[in-house]
Parts: structure tokens; sequence; C-alpha cells
């Protein structure tokens, strides 16, 4: 069984990074949508008060294992919003009202969002079927349902609900069919491409893997691209016992490869856009970070630095982190600093202090951090949710800012294009402190 939490399988296509709104997910996640380029707002939890909400990237939790994730798509916000990852379906803690027959999606959204408080996934998803009839074509409502049934399906990782595993793929299915259009959204390509992958195995376990390769087909032309698993998986053994596996292995291979290639060319030409239509704006700092030593921006003339705004507190921040960890030991001898400055939801400076250095001990985390207030983040223009990564050349200019969890290509190309640079040891000491 895989497990596709975190994953954004949407590389290779030339496609607009703004992403459809799952209206329940947005209303049950609680958060602001203030990026610009349609966002979907991330599960902020504990956010320190009056802070802007997450800017998050979270994919649907399919079927659990215990491998590592991918890198997730770069983008401003999140794709599918999502439920937040602990949530497990439970009896609520409430009776639960039996919904009207032939509510509104409006209706059906508010009295969802009731019973996801009560972590009552089961009662969400009854509440949105009875929408459906209504709106048999609505998108938000067939990929909310497709994400929070794959959800519960995969609550037991001992006994997954293949029977909900086909229903999560109907659901997609049926909103292809209504909406063509969005395959080419990549939040739309990471939801179906779990989805369709465990529709497979499902198909597999009921011993029908014609269909199920046909689904498996169709994930990997949605992205999913870990066919190592494939020849794995113990629910797809009636897959691999087909005489055209190993046919569709090699034209598997083929498309992965090339999205590859299409998603390299796309990330540079989306990082040239990026660099190009920066507005620079000062930025600097001078701090103590959380073991107590001094450190500034001025610390690092001559350096590329990284400026990762982030809190313990942010899912697509903790999520972010190994992208920064592996870019920091892949490049530090070429001149890369990466430093993060932390809002923490704690009771006073030294709590907020020891849970930076809890996360920093747990993650092996290889850069530093330091504790910010307001007048670091009214530095930043437009600032508008966590994490916002600041890019900053060896001549101390802000050459970019983003907002979201991105993938690690993604932000390795900025940094290896800003490494690539070549300046004068002048221009370098005499612009670090801008």
């Amino acid at each position: 069984m895989l497990d596709f939490s975190n994953r954004f399988h949407s590389k290779g296509f030339n496609v607009s990074r703004k992403f459809i709104s799952l209206c329940l997910l947005l209303t049950v996640s609680g958060c602001s949508d203030a990026t610009k380029k349609s966002p979907m707002a991330g599960t902020a939890e504990s956010a320190p008060a009056g802070k802007a909400a997450v800017v998050a990237n979270e994919a649907p939790a399919v079927k659990p294992e215990a491998t590592e994730p991918p890198a997730v798509k770069p983008m401003e916000s999140e794709p599918p919003a999502q439920v937040a990852k602990d949530a497990k379906p439970s009896e609520p803690s409430q009776p639960k009202a039996e919904p009207e027959q032939g509510m509104t999606k409006e209706e059906a959204f508010a009295q969802a969002q009731k019973l996801f408080q009560n972590n009552d996934l089961e009662g969400v998803v009854q509440v949105l079927e009875k929408a459906l009839p209504g709106n048999p074509d609505d998108i938000n409502l067939l990929l909310s349902l497709a994400q929070l049934t794959t959800r519960i399906a995969s609550s037991d990782q001992s006994k997954p609900d293949f029977e909900k595993y086909r229903k999560a793929g109907k659901y997609v299915h049926q909103a292809l069919a209504a909406h063509p259009e969005i395959a080419a959204n990549p939040a739309v390509r990471n939801l179906a491409s779990g989805v369709l992958y465990n529709e497979a195995c499902a198909l597999s376990v009921d011993n029908q893997p014609e269909q199920a390769i046909k689904s498996l087909e169709e994930a990997v032309a949605f992205g999913y691209k870990t066919l190592a698993e494939m020849d794995q998986d113990k629910d797809l053994e009636s897959v691999r016992a087909l005489p055209a596996y190993a046919e569709f292995k090699t034209k598997a291979e083929e498309m992965i490869r090339e999205q590859a290639e299409l998603a390299r060319i796309q990330i540079e030409k989306e990082v040239d856009e990026l660099l190009a239509d920066n507005k620079p704006f000062n930025f600097n700092f001078e701090l103590t970070d959380t073991e107590a030593k001094p450190i500034a921006k001025a610390d690092f003339a001559g350096k590329v630095l990284i400026v990762d705004v982030w809190g313990t507190w942010c899912p697509p921040c903790r999520a972010e982190i190994p992208h920064f960890v592996k870019l920091q030991k892949t490049y530090n001898e070429e001149g890369l600093v990466i430093v993060g400055l932390n809002q923490e939801n704690a009771a006073d400076d030294e709590a907020a202090v020891k849970l930076v250095q809890d996360f920093r001990e747990k993650n092996e985390m290889n850069y530093r951090c330091a504790l910010i207030g307001d007048d670091t983040l009214q530095q930043i223009p437009e600032f508008s949710g966590f994490p916002t990564t600041m890019f900053i050349d060896r001549t101390g200019k802000v050459r970019a800012k983003v907002v979201g969890l991105h993938d690690y290509e993604y932000l390795e190309t900025i940094v290896r294009k800003l490494l690539a640079e070549k300046i004068d040891g002048a221009e370098a000491g005499s612009n670090s402190d801008k």
C-alpha cells in the first residue's frame, strides 16, 4: 500500500499554477485565501494570534505505507485543500442530525463543517453525498468526496476499505468526465494520481486485473511515478501476473522520463519569469538565534541566502524543511546559507525557543533559526502567510519571494541560478546590508 500524503504529481505539464478551490476543505480548515493566485489556504493549526493563515500545499492522504514522500510541487498555495493530516474518522462527540434530503451545496458544506469539527468524516461524506444529486457535475463536491472517501478508506492501515477506494475513483472519473479541462490542473492531477492508483489496487484485489491495469495507466498519466512500488504492493499481485504488465511498465517508464524532462523545462521557465518579474525590496535582520548566538544578514555577505519565514505549528512549513536541509547539505560548499525566521505560538520567547530547538533536533536541521516579531514581517511587502521564502543573492538583494510549500526541484532551480551569477568582491561587501 502506498502513502501519497504530501505528494504532488503535476510535473511536466505547461499549466497555470492557479488552483481550484475546494469549498468544503477551505471551510473546515478555517484559513484565509489571502494569496493572489487563486489560493487554497492550508491548515493553520495554532497559528500565532493575529498572523496570516498558512498558505500551504498538502496532497490527499492515500493508502498508508512507510515510504518517504517525494517532493511536493511548487505553488503559492495549497493543492486540493485537505483536512488535517491527523484527522481520523471516529464517533462524533455529539449525536449527528440526519441530513435533509435534497439539501443545497451551501447547506451541505455548512453542516459538513460542524460534523468535521466533531472529527466525523463519515458524517461529512454522507452530507456531501446528499447534495450531489442536485449538483452531479460540481467539481468541489466530487473532488472533496474523492479526497475524504479515500482518507476514510485508509484510516485502518491493517484493513483498507477497497470498496471506498473504488468509490473515490468513481468520483474522480465523474469530475473529469463533467469537466475535462481540469485534467490539466496540477492539484487535480495530484489527487487523481493517488486515487486512481488505489482504485487499481481495489480492482486487483477484486480479481479484475485488466481493469486494474487501466487504472494504473491513468494514474501514471496523471503523474504517479513510483513504479518500483508496483512490484512490491501485495494488492497488485493479480496485475503483475498479467502478460501485459511488462509492456505497461516499459511504457510507463518512458512516460515518466518524458514528464520529468517537461517538468525540468517548465520549472526553468517559471524560475526565469520569477526572477525577471521580481520587485526588489529591502530586507534586513539582526537577531539572536535559538542557540543564543547573534545572527544577522550582514554575516552572510557574498553568499546566496535563503530566508524561510515559518513556524513549527504550520504543516506546509514543516513539510518543506527536508527540502531546505537537502539544499544546505548539497550547496553549502558553493556558498548557500539558509536561515529560518520563526513566529511561534507559545506563552513566551523561552517556550518558543524550546519548540524550535526540539523541532530542529528531531528533524536534523543543519541551519540556524531565530525568533522574529512583527517588525521583521513588516519588511516583507504584501506578506500573506506561512511559509514565505526569500532568496537573496550574493549582493544582498532579495531576488525572489515565494509563498507556500514548493517542491525541491523548484527551490533548487532558483538556488542554482543565483549561485551561478558572478559578482566581484566589492559589490558583495557593499550590498550586504540591503
